[in-house]
């Protein structure tokens, strides 16, 4: 059964130069980093909260990761989605005839593996993964927004991942029907410009998002880059505080208008709580080519 998200895959030329970002300045803090000859790629695993960022540098240019790169840029590579038992969920995947990169489970760095071909979920690459010890992984131990890691600010705790689309509905429809995961009601947020269906696994969700109109931010995403993957969000206790923290180590970060974090609620929360929660983003321009959501919720 597919319990939770396990982990994101961001692709970057050098972890070593991706990590004063992910482990200094935002606090996530290394659990793994490994090199995997027989994958061309070196891997180090960042945890935040239950979920984790996996950074992928390739180790030769001529990897799928490599490719990647050199075709695309660095940022969102796929999304990993945990296992109890990953033959069980390749054999089921077969049989609902979605097609497949790893027709049997290999080694990986998470695990247990297997791709799924991008095909089967409007153009997003997801892995499956059986980590070794479920009982002693250390994703499985959260700690809760404010509680510090390796960097100056408090550590994030991973909420969701967000996949653009330009027809909402046939998205939603591939991802609950593949992984089994029940929607919710689709939600509008004019300020961010998207419609927006969450599809919850663990203590987290999938947010599958399409442009309210041509002249959004989504929009304008799907026309430069295609469908796919979009963004990463984190809870944060005080959003303030890692906004000036992130700002003194360089980092851009604005509220969806363009200006400072605001200090009102936005009328929206993917996980339906209304106007409860604040919000802004770090620019891609500093993260490796990944948009990064940043949110304080009330009471938080």
């Amino acid at each position: 059964m597919l319990t939770k998200i396990h982990h994101v895959g961001v692709a970057v030329r050098s972890a070593d130069d991706a990590l004063p970002f992910y482990r200094d300045a935002l606090g996530l803090a290394v659990t793994k980093d490994a090199v995997l000859d027989e994958q061309g790629v070196r891997g180090v695993l960042l945890r935040a909260g239950q979920t984790e960022i996996e950074l992928l540098e390739p180790l030769r240019p001529d990897t799928p990761v490599g490719r990647f790169i050199d075709s695309r840029g660095e940022g969102l590579h796929h999304l990993c989605l945990e296992t109890d038992d990953i033959k069980v969920d390749v054999a089921a995947a077969k049989a609902n005839s979605l097609p497949l990169i790893d027709e049997r489970p290999r080694p990986g760095l998470a695990g247990m593996i297997a791709f799924l071909h991008p095909k089967a979920t409007r153009g997003v690459l997801v892995e499956y993964a059986q980590p070794p010890n479920l009982s002693t992984d250390r994703s499985h131990q959260p700690p809760s927004p404010g509680a510090k890691g390796t960097g100056e600010v408090a550590e994030p705790v991973f909420d969701h991942v967000a996949v653009a689309l330009s027809g909402l509905e046939a998205g939603v429809k591939a991802f609950s029907g593949n992984f089994g995961l029940s929607p919710s009601a689709i939600r509008e947020s004019a300020t961010l410009g998207i419609r927006v269906v969450s599809l919850p696994i663990g203590d987290a969700y999938i947010g599958v998002v399409a442009p309210l109109g041509s002249e959004t931010p989504v929009a304008d995403f799907i026309s430069r880059r295609g469908e796919g993957l979009y963004l990463i969000s984190f809870v944060v206790a005080d959003l303030d505080g890692t906004g000036a923290a992130l700002r003194v180590a360089g980092q851009r970060v604005t509220a969806p208008d363009g200006e400072r974090p605001l200090s009102r609620p936005l009328p929206f929360d993917g996980r339906g709580a209304g106007g409860g929660a604040r919000r802004a983003f770090i620019s891609p321009r500093g993260t490796n080519g990944v948009l990064i959501q940043l949110i304080e919720r009330a009471g938080s």
